[in-house]
């Protein structure tokens, strides 16, 4: 199936300003390990804000993330947000995948994050055929570029993938990725829209201006509000 890229516009510790400056984006991403607070509250205030399909993300700290209690409680938290969620982000790693992608009506976007580097093919491969079985609704595959061949690794792994797949190369190196990999197929594109939250991110407007200039057909199709996908149906899966 060939989807269109969507932008997501990824919200943390400054979300009660930032979900009021959504026009670039097509979806949300919720960082629960981020935003201050009552985290069900944040989803509940964000999911009146937006018609827009919202990610609940409650990032491992192996994985980048900021979660201060324990595996239990982190996964709880996240299938309790699943409620006003239209997807939900779970690590490749997590030990509680399974039971959380089983409990929860949502579809998964299953991830691997690397902040050392970019690993070869044979690994990514078997990585994207891990997420395969593992039953994800989208890949997300998130690798450190140390070099300009690192980056064509990823966008070799992107044009094989036998499912939607997300390509990141995090850090400066691969900073250009983030706008030309959707061209290539990646079904996400991740920006902030007033703080960086991973290696490299670009702001949602910034995405959105590359879009226009380097596929104009699809900047027109989501940059229109009246044309997005309701939540209910986003990425048609």
């Amino acid at each position: 199936m060939i989807l269109k890229p969507r932008i997501v516009a990824v919200l943390g510790k400054e979300v009660a300003r930032d979900v009021l400056s959504l026009a670039d984006a097509d979806m949300v991403e919720v960082r629960l390990d981020l935003v201050e607070g009552d985290c069900l509250e944040v989803m509940k205030a964000v999911r009146k804000a937006t018609n827009l399909p919202i990610i609940a993300t409650n990032r491992l700290k192996s994985d980048g993330g900021q979660f201060e209690g324990s595996e239990e409680d982190r996964i709880e938290l996240l299938a309790k947000a699943a409620f006003f969620a239209d997807y939900v982000d779970i690590e490749l790693s997590a030990e509680q995948r399974t039971e959380l992608m089983g409990s929860v009506n949502r579809p998964a976007i299953v991830s691997y994050h690397n902040f050392a580097c970019t690993p070869g093919q044979e690994e990514l491969h078997s990585i994207l055929e891990e997420m395969k079985g593992s039953g994800a609704a989208i890949a997300k595959i998130a690798v450190t570029s140390t070099c300009l061949r690192d980056t064509l690794e990823i966008l070799g792994l992107l044009l094989e993938a036998e499912m939607p797949l997300c390509v990141i190369a995090m850090g400066e190196m691969g900073r250009h990725l983030r706008a030309v990999a959707p061209l290539y197929g990646s079904v996400l594109t991740y920006g902030y829209v007033s703080r960086a939250a991973a290696p490299g991110q670009m702001s949602i407007s910034e995405l959105r201006q590359a879009q226009r200039l380097l596929d104009p057909a699809s900047a027109t199709c989501w940059s229109d509000p009246a044309k997005r996908m309701p939540a209910s149906i986003a990425l048609n899966l």
